[in-house]
């Protein structure tokens, strides 16, 4: 993101918006220049921020209006008369998908203002290209480890249904990748431009979901802001709107819920007026929603709207093929964070494998950082690793949940990555084994994730 700081750190207040007016970044001086701070504009709408006039006129709105540069003099929250410039990014069909704008608080600095924007024009080609590749890098960071049948089936699942519009609902233990799975769904759509909207129901108090999925007009009950608010059904307009842990919303925001669903058609408290909303809905859930139904917590005509697709995400202890790949991906990635160089050994892997892990991919995460971060050495030994870890710890085979063929492969894994760790290369680990280098090679290319052939030194020759 260097040409975006290359940008935004200049003596002008930069605002960097999508193709739908959501501000995605500002710069440092913008708190000082608008008496706001950064975190109470990221995230909103430009229609909202010109409402409440913390700008008035917004250039922005003027260029998703008119979808070409256009300067204009706007007026901030302090009354200062502000010189500001908006230039759309186009995507490759021609729709504008971000919107740079930036400003001269003072009148006296229009020469520099202009220089700032000859220099921007130079950077903008490659800007645009910079933007792409970091949007297909994110892609690439935030698919799916899908090296089980079952992952990679909910991956073949959601290329499948990304272009429609049906309604999902996602369901797993706490911790599986419901939200994960719900922003793939968002990113390979023809949506993904539009902007992706998460409210988690559980965590806000029931006498205020209303107001945050609906919004509100000004002075609509008592303590509400005085300018009014919008709603998170609203900001998801022609983007996605994700409802996490819709199992606890209460039966009367239900009803509602399901109205909106079936109509599109939203109104904000306090106001008469209705808007139509166009969304893809994703919800999810970590309840039984059909035994919800049964208890009278949940309605069964909301549930049937929701569930015209469901994706069930399995436990990882129900999928052990993702565990080493998904404990190699953080390793890596939390390396990268922390600027460490630790590396795990086959015998810990086999052994973090054989874990149960209660919390799923979030307590696997949360494990790799703290190991890469405190841990004081370069490589994780089995011994290295806590008691319940440990291979000696590993919970006993449950014959009633596994086949023979399936137990003597998870031992047949075992002796590859020890003999791969002992003697490194797949000619030596045949020698040991007594099999050829072919089926060895074979082997370690099934167990062992990205093994590539090493050839042997003179010594293993």
């Amino acid at each position: 993101m260097d040409i975006v700081f290359r940008i935004m750190d200049n003596e002008n207040d930069v605002t960097l918006t999508d193709g739908k007016g959501i501000v995605l970044r500002v710069s440092d001086s913008y708190e000082d220049h608008y008496d706001v701070d950064k975190e109470d504009v990221i995230g909103r709408s430009v229609y909202e921020l010109e409402e409440q006039e913390i700008f008035k006129p917004s250039v922005t709105v003027e260029v998703l209006k008119e979808k070409k540069k256009v300067t204009l003099m706007q007026t901030n929250k302090k009354g200062e008369k502000v010189l500001t410039t908006g230039v759309p990014i186009l995507d490759e069909l021609g729709e504008i998908e971000y919107v740079i704008s930036f400003n001269s608080i003072d009148i006296a600095n229009v020469t520099t203002l202009h220089d700032n924007y000859s220099k921007l024009t130079e950077l903008m080609e490659e800007y645009s290209a910079e933007i792409h590749h970091l949007k297909m890098k994110e892609l690439e960071e935030k698919s799916l480890i899908a090296k089980s049948k079952e992952m990679s089936d909910i991956n073949d699942l959601i290329l499948q249904i990304a272009e429609v519009d049906a309604n999902v609902l996602i369901t797993g233990e706490t911790g599986v990748g419901k939200s994960m799975v719900a922003k793939m769904l968002h990113q390979t759509s023809s949506r993904s431009g539009g902007p992706f909207i998460e409210i988690n129901c559980g965590t806000i108090p029931p006498t205020l979901i209303e107001s945050e999925l609906f919004g509100y007009e000004k002075g609509a009950f008592t303590g509400a802001n005085h300018k009014g608010k919008l709603g998170k059904i609203e900001l998801a307009n022609g983007g996605t709107l994700f409802l996490d842990e819709i199992g606890e919303l209460p039966l009367e925001m239900q009803i509602k819920i399901l109205q909106v669903i079936q109509q599109k058609v939203i109104s904000r408290i306090g106001s008469l007026e209705k808007m139509t909303v166009d969304f893809r809905l994703v919800a999810a859930t970590n309840k039984d929603l059909e035994k919800a139904i049964k208890r009278g917590e949940f309605r069964e005509d909301l549930y049937y709207r929701l569930s015209v697709i469901d994706i069930y995400i399995p436990p990882l202890r129900e999928r052990r093929d993702d565990i080493i790949p998904l404990i190699l991906n953080f390793v890596e990635k939390f390396n990268a964070r922390y600027h460490k160089d630790l590396s795990v050994s086959s015998k810990a892997l086999i052994a973090l494998e054989g874990y149960e892990w209660p919390g799923n991919i979030r307590q696997v995460e949360n494990f790799i950082e703290r190991m890469v971060i405190t841990f004081k050495g370069k490589t994780v030994e089995a011994e290295d690793l806590p008691k319940e870890f440990q291979t000696g710890q590993r919970k006993n085979v449950n014959l009633g949940d596994s086949s023979l063929s399936r137990m003597l492969e998870e031992y047949e894994k075992e002796i590859f990555l020890g003999a791969l760790e002992k003697y490194k290369t797949s000619v030596a680990v045949g020698r040991a084994l007594g099999i050829s280098q072919t089926t060895a090679a074979r082997k370690l290319r099934k167990y062992v994730p990205d093994y590539t052939y090493r050839k042997p030194d003179d010594n293993q020759k």
